[in-house]
């Protein structure tokens, strides 16, 4: 049980300090990307939630390993070597203490983690299940493109499933919104669908539990379900939807407000909001404007920055390689006395 609560806390850790080192190169990537490129935007914010849990995990299994080679390993043994040690930390007033309580607060994450995983898997399922048990092929539309009879009081579209999602569309859509808007929704939904942005969403929110102590992979995930938001809506544009079209029907599904109290049913809860903003539709009245030749130096401009980016980032890590294994062990040490 130390080892694991050692682990737990290592992986929580490392993933916050790793979530507030990327505020400043994920921002600085993104805003070099530019407002024409919501795909690589949403990529950018997507790997700034993936990575801190990727490296914790790595660094907790790297831990453990040369935690379990003793004293070969140890950093303080035949003159202490430079690393950031946590032995002041354990030997202050009730400095055990609270290294314990930190290892459980980790550990609980970690375990919310693999529930939130479970039960979002599970309700994706459930929630495309029911879409195509009670719903039928639209005519005129897609394979794929299922109406479903929703129980409440406003337009709605999303996309259901995991692995193989389908569009979804209520009755009410269907009768409110001419053909031309309603390829325009369906050509937005499907880009979701051919993006996987449901599964995207889920590793999102399954990051986001793992750092629900550090307020930077809050603002992460915010910012990527903007940037899919926006992608989705290029993909359609560039589907032949024009963007006048689709700015009418996402005002459409926006000025739709609940206007009756209705008991929740099963597939209500289930169903996310739709993020219709003043900054995606004002995005979409200024995509008329963009300047081609503009958007192509923006798009160099990002991919020589990531590439530096990612270059002195390998050089750090190999220059401080020893120092890295040094913290590790001595990390893993202290927790595992901590928590005994």
């Amino acid at each position: 049980m130390p080892e694991l609560l050692a682990a737990a806390s290592i992986l929580v850790a490392t993933a916050g300090a790793m979530s507030l080192l990327l505020v400043l190169p994920a921002a600085g990537l993104a805003e070099t990307a530019g407002e024409h490129h919501a795909a690589s935007r949403a990529r950018i914010w997507l790997a700034a939630l993936v990575l801190p849990p990727l490296i914790g995990t790595i660094c907790a299994v790297a831990a453990l390993m040369l935690h379990a080679q003793g004293f070969v390993a140890s950093p303080h043994e035949g003159g202490q070597r430079p690393h950031l040690c946590l032995v002041p930390l354990h030997d202050a007033p009730a400095g055990a203490y609270r290294l314990s309580i930190f290892a459980w607060i980790a550990l609980i994450l970690v375990v919310l983690t693999l529930l939130r995983l479970v039960f979002g898997t599970i309700a994706s399922h459930l929630l495309r299940r029911l879409a195509l048990t009670n719903g039928a092929p639209v005519p005129g539309l897609e394979r794929g493109c299922l109406v479903n009879e929703v129980r409440l009081s406003r337009l709605i579209a999303f996309s259901a499933g995991l692995a193989r999602p389908v569009v979804v569309l209520s009755t009410s859509l269907l009768r409110a919104l001419d053909s031309e808007r309603l390829a325009a929704i369906v050509a937005h939904e499907r880009a979701h669908c051919r993006r996987r942005d449901n599964l995207a969403s889920l590793v999102a929110d399954i990051c986001v539990v793992v750092q629900a102590l550090m307020p930077t992979a809050h603002y992460y995930r915010h910012q990527w379900r903007a940037a899919s938001e926006a992608a989705a809506d290029d993909a359609a544009l560039g589907a032949g939807v024009a963007p006048e079209v689709l700015h009418a029907a996402l005002q459409s599904l926006r000025g739709e407000a609940p206007r009756t109290v209705s008991t929740p049913t099963l597939v209500s809860l289930l169903i996310p909001d739709l993020p219709v903003t003043d900054q995606r539709l004002a995005r979409l009245e200024a995509l008329t404007d963009a300047d081609p030749a503009q958007a192509r130096a923006a798009r160099a401009l990002f991919w020589a920055v990531g590439t530096a980016a990612v270059l002195l980032v390998a050089v750090l890590l190999v220059v401080s390689s020893q120092s890295v294994q040094d913290t590790l062990f001595c990390a893993a040490e202290q927790f595992t006395r901590a928590t005994r």
